[in-house]
């Protein structure tokens, strides 16, 4: 099994605004994390880290053929990406979709996300705990 992993933009200042919050991840930890919790799950990652919808959409459908599921951080793009969420619905695979509440408005992001009705699964919270929850709700 091979999952896709999307960071979206901003997720390389997690070090930044997780310092202000005491959680103390940075990007490179939290992808680190995962690839521990996938080596264990006997599972691939693909990660990749993208500051456009237009990237994100390149990123999908080039890897569509060779993922099992999506494990996604939007970030503020969720409120307006309709074309990621068409993509995905034309998709048909299993799509985590995850919010990391040490950045600003990330619960207005959450809440207003244009992803919502095509994704199979939604978490948000401190650190590391969305994608986790998200990348073993992909598992199942």
């Amino acid at each position: 099994m091979k999952i896709l992993v999307i960071h979206g933009p901003n997720l390389p200042l997690l070090g930044k605004v997780s310092r202000e919050s005491g959680t103390r991840l940075t990007l490179d930890k939290l992808d680190k994390t995962l690839r521990k919790e996938a080596v264990i799950a006997g599972i691939e990652l693909k990660i990749f880290q993208c500051y456009s919808e237009e990237r994100m959409l390149k990123v999908i459908s080039r890897n569509r053929n060779e993922v099992s599921g999506v494990l996604i951080s939007p970030g503020a793009l969720g409120q307006c990406a309709h074309s990621l969420r068409e993509l995905l619905g034309i998709l048909k695979k299993p799509v985590a979709e995850v919010y990391v509440e040490e950045f600003p408005f990330a619960d207005e992001a959450f809440e207003k996300s244009v992803l919502k009705n095509v994704v199979s699964s939604r978490f948000t919270g401190k650190g590391v705990e969305p994608y986790l929850l998200g990348l073993n709700s992909l598992l199942k």
